[in-house]
C-alpha cells in the first residue's frame, strides 16, 4: 500500500502497518530476538515462515504464530537457496526478510586464529548476503519487490575489544546493507538493519560473565535507565520490512537505549 503521491493526502496509517496477506520470513526464529520477531510479524497479520536450524525450537513458534516451520542451516549456499525455494513452491510470495542470525567468540586480537575469523565470516555474514541475494532474486524472477531487515550491531559502529572480528563482520553487514539498498532499490526492495546494543536474551543471560555489576554498569550507561529485551529490538524489524517505512533503505537504526550517545558527565571538562 504506497502513500499516495499527494502532500494533501492523509494515508491510512493504522494500514501501513498491517502485514495481511504476506508472507515474511525469520532467519533464527527459534529464540530470542528471532522468536519475538515471529510473534511481532504475526500479530499484525503475516504468515511467518520460522527458519531454525533446530527441529522442536522451529515447530515451537511456528505452532505458537500460526506459521510455517522450516529446518535447516544458513552455513551454506545450497541451505539458504532451499528456503526460498521452499517458500515459492509452498507459499507462492514473499513479503520480507528478517534475519537475526549471529554469534561471536570473546577474544583478545592478538589471540585470533584463523579458524574465529572464517567462523565470525559464515556465522555474522554470509548467511546475510546468500539471503538477500536469493530473497532479491525471488522478487525479480516474479515481478514483486519487499523489504529485507537485518541484526547488525554497536560492535559495528565503535570500538569492540574482544570482539574484533565479530565487529569486523557487524561492520561489513551494515556495509552490505547499503550496497544492496542501491542496487535493489530500482527494483523496489528495501534493505535496512538494526543495530542493537547489549540484549537480554535467553543465551546472553544464560552467560556466566553476565553478574550483576557488569549489568548494572551497562544499566548506569544508558540513558533509558535499562537493557534492551529481544523484544526491543523485534519492533524495530517490525517497522523496518512495514509499508509504514516505506521510504526508508539503507539505514541502521540502532536500538541500545541511547547507551552510543551518553556523554559521560564525570569526565573532566575543558
Amino acid at each position: 500500500m504506497p502513500i499516495e503521491p499527494d502532500a494533501n493526502v492523509v494515508p491510512d496509517y493504522a494500514a501501513l502497518m498491517r502485514l495481511d496477506g504476506q508472507v515474511h520470513v525469520v532467519l533464527g526464529a527459534g529464540q530470542g530476538i528471532g522468536y519475538q520477531s515471529a510473534h511481532a510479524l504475526a500479530a499484525y497479520g503475516a504468515t511467518v515462515v520460522c527458519v531454525d536450524r533446530e527441529d522442536e525450537r522451529a515447530k515451537a513458534v511456528a505452532a505458537e504464530v500460526g506459521g510455517v516451520p522450516y529446518v535447516g542451516e544458513l552455513t551454506s549456499r545450497e541451505s539458504v537457496a532451499a528456503i526460498f525455494d521452499f517458500v515459492e513452491r509452498e507459499l507462492g510470495r514473499l513479503d520480507g526478510v528478517v534475519d537475526i542470525v549471529g554469534l561471536a567468540r570473546y577474544k583478545a586480537l592478538v589471540d585470533l586464529t584463523d579458524d574465529d575469523w572464517q567462523w565470525h565470516l559464515e556465522i555474522v555474514l554470509k548467511h546475510a548476503y546468500l539471503a538477500i541475494e536469493y530473497a532479491a532474486r525471488f522478487w525479480q524472477k516474479t515481478g514483486t519487490s519487499g523489504a529485507i531487515a537485518m541484526v547488525a550491531s554497536v560492535a559495528g559502529l565503535q570500538s569492540s575489544p574482544k570482539l574484533a572480528a565479530y565487529g569486523a563482520m557487524k561492520a561489513a553487514l551494515m556495509s552490505l546493507v547499503r550496497t544492496s539498498a542501491v542496487e535493489l532499490g530500482p527494483s523496489g526492495i528495501r534493505v535496512n538493519a538494526v543495530a542493537p546494543g547489549t540484549v537480554r536474551t535467553p543465551r546472553a543471560q544464560a552467560n556466566p560473565k553476565w553478574t550483576q555489576e557488569l549489568l548494572d554498569a551497562n544499566i548506569a550507561k544508558t540513558p533509558t535507565g535499562r537493557l534492551s529485551y529481544p523484544a526491543d529490538i523485534a519492533t524495530a524489524l517490525l517497522f523496518l520490512v512495514s509499508p509504514l517505512s516505506q521510504q526508508i533503505t539503507g539505514e541502521t537504526l540502532v536500538v541500545d537505549g541511547g547507551n552510543m550517545i551518553l556523554f559521560n558527565v564525570d569526565s573532566p571538562t575543558p
